[in-house]
């Protein structure tokens, strides 16, 4: 007699598809998977770029080349890389900026308006990984979001969450350059992602549209970015670049606001909206002789803390030069 054979039971999920729901869940918008191993290709580029003093002032960097070059000393047991994105465009910064020199206001880069990334994605990778260990039971994690010296970009790109743009930005299809890197390095092995091709083509708009001409394809001079200038750079700003940093105050998002793919972009369901700190509502000629105390208490808890009172005193003196109607 032939055995009657009853529904085959459902096929039960893969770890990759359970993660990247878990990571949408959370709220982060690309999610992509890949071995801990960096490519190949990726220390001997940076090495050179330090080398050749394009990091500029940036002495921090060229530290930690044991986890750069192998990233599974940061997790024992290391086996992949979750790599994450969340979206951060938002509408209404980008308007707040174009009518800064209306205002007298300065320009601050879309990504430190609201809250410090750093802090919002930690928050977002803590609560991952805990469903990803209620998932899987006895896993172990390592979060990073821009604080280990691991190649960020090198990860995504392998995952196939990004490309390299000619900006050195990744680019996603979806949305373009306006997204935040984090990683959860773990011992689950998990089937990598396919990396994807570069859309760029012949097009150099973010080449030609850098004030200072900071930008080769694939290659940033640190020592010429006015996002470097204006963020990380200690002392005073070479006077040659005074004119070109026109009214940034901190930051500058020329090279991607340029780039096709950032021409119609999401709005940010995390970084959304018209949150901003304070010191960007601020005139120019307020910023002159803000106080420590005063910056500190304004800029906590945002990016803007990176350049520290004296750094946004000092770019607000070169804005003011470039906009005399922002003096006092």
């Amino acid at each position: 007699m032939k055995e009657i054979s009853g529904p085959k039971p459902p096929a039960q999920p893969s770890p990759e598809s359970l993660i990247e729901s878990a990571a949408r869940e959370v709220g982060f918008s690309l999610v992509g998977m890949t071995r801990v191993s960096p490519s190949p290709r990726s220390s001997p580029v940076f090495e050179r770029w330090v080398r050749e003093g394009k990091h500029g002032g940036m002495g921090f960097l060229p530290g930690g080349a044991g986890k750069r070059k192998n990233p599974g000393l940061l997790l024992e047991g290391a086996k992949s890389v979750v790599c994450v994105a969340v979206n951060y465009y938002s509408r209404a910064k980008e308007e707040w900026n174009r009518g800064a020199a209306a205002d007298d206001r300065g320009c601050v880069a879309i990504y430190a308006h609201g809250r410090d990334y750093h802090d919002v994605l930690t928050e977002m990778l803590k609560e991952l990984e805990q469903r990803l260990k209620t998932l899987f039971p006895g896993l172990k994690t390592r979060a990073v979001v821009d604080t280990e010296p691991i190649s960020e970009r090198d990860f995504a790109l392998q995952a196939g969450i990004a490309w390299l743009g000619k900006n050195t930005c990744v680019i996603s299809p979806v949305y373009g350059s306006w997204i935040f890197l984090g990683e959860l390095i773990t011992d689950l092995a998990l089937e990598p992602g396919t990396p994807l091709q570069s859309l760029c083509g012949t097009c150099t708009k973010c080449i030609g549209s850098c004030p200072t001409g900071a930008l080769e394809e694939y290659l940033l001079d640190a020592n010429k970015c006015i996002a470097y200038l204006t963020i990380e750079k200690r002392g005073e700003i070479h006077g040659e670049f005074h004119e070109a940093i026109d009214g940034n105050l901190f930051g500058c998002d020329e090279c991607q606001r340029v780039c096709p793919y950032n021409k119609a972009p999401h709005e940010s369901l995390v970084f959304g909206g018209g949150d901003r700190n304070a010191i960007t509502g601020m005139r120019i000629g307020d910023l002159l002789d803000i106080s420590d105390d005063d910056f500190e208490k304004l800029a906590r808890g945002t990016a803007m803390e990176r350049c520290k009172a004296e750094g946004i005193r000092r770019n607000a003196r070169i804005a003011a030069a470039n906009r005399p109607s922002s003096r006092r």
